[in-house]
């Protein structure tokens, strides 16, 4: 693994170091300065279809066209990966478990760059071995339930790697608030060629993996192969969190609209209760950013 790519912006380093209590000061200050939003359908419904629409292969986006890497001859294929993954241009293998593996997401968060190479991701479909995708005990401010690892021996979890520019790294680590960043010592296999990796950067939630019954359980929109773990769909996870936060009988879409209407109660709400129904992140494979 190449090193870190240099963050220079010292309050997103300050951040990335927090210790559970400070970043629990911080979150809890977030909280409290949110505004009541609308909520509308529109706004649930995007809450419940997360980890939202991606391409079943890899793919190349380049501002903002979508490549499909199974339309691409076999050389130029072969010149791209190595194009991308040759240590002298800078990029890194990150990987994306949830959101950050679909365009749109990807269009949102590079679009803004002036540098081409900036704007432009490389974004290779796989399983990473060892793990599976759960999600993180605590709603975000758009009301669905983000994805987080959790350690689950023999499966093989669908996941993407991007190989990401120093600015789009340290972009992607602004946005992922509620998350730590650091190493994984594990393979993660290529689905369109026999390449493969053996470490990866990824985040993982602070908040650790929902457990609704005392153990984690999957998301069910990431396949994944020997899977052990039951899973549940979006509108399920959000549907047991409700009835922890807010009481039995309140809807997913009762915590979405909580979320936006009255934020602060309801993440009160949240941490006194679904918080207290999470496995913390641990593994041996893992390596802390520092």
């Amino acid at each position: 693994m190449r090193e870190w790519p240099p963050i220079a912006e010292p309050e997103l380093l300050r951040r990335l170091a927090f210790d559970d209590a400070e970043f629990a000061e911080f979150i809890g200050d977030i909280v409290t300065a949110l505004p009541a939003r609308e909520c509308d359908e529109e706004a649930i419904a995007l809450a419940l279809a997360y980890p939202w629409a991606r391409p079943l292969g890899s793919y190349l986006l380049r501002d903002g066209e979508l490549e499909a890497f199974e339309a691409m001859a076999p050389e130029p294929r072969r010149e791209i990966l190595a194009d991308f993954a040759d240590a002298a241009g800078g990029r890194l293998p990150l990987i994306a478990i949830g959101s950050n593996g679909a365009p749109e997401t990807l269009r949102r968060k590079f679009a803004h760059f002036s540098d081409a190479e900036d704007r432009t991701v490389l974004v290779l479909s796989g399983h990473l071995h060892g793990f599976d995708v759960g999600v993180a005990a605590n709603p975000t401010m758009y009301g669905s339930m983000p994805a987080t690892l959790f350690p689950s021996r023999g499966t093989a979890v669908r996941a993407a790697v991007l190989w990401v520019t120093p600015a789009q790294f340290t972009q992607l680590a602004w946005s992922e608030i509620s998350y730590r960043l650091g190493k994984l010592r594990t393979r993660f296999d290529v689905e369109e060629s026999a390449a493969h990796f053996d470490e990866v950067v990824v985040f993982v939630s602070r908040f650790g993996t929902f457990c609704p019954q005392g153990e984690p359980v999957a998301l069910a929109a990431i396949p994944a192969e020997r899977r052990s773990a039951p899973e549940l769909s979006q509108r399920q996870l959000l549907g047991a969190a409700a009835a922890l936060a807010l009481g039995p009988g309140t809807s997913a879409e009762g915590l979405v609209r909580g979320v936006f209407e009255q934020p602060a109660e309801t993440m009160g709400r949240v941490a006194a209760t679904i918080h207290k129904a999470a496995l913390p992140f641990a593994s041996e494979r893992w390596a802390p950013f520092g």
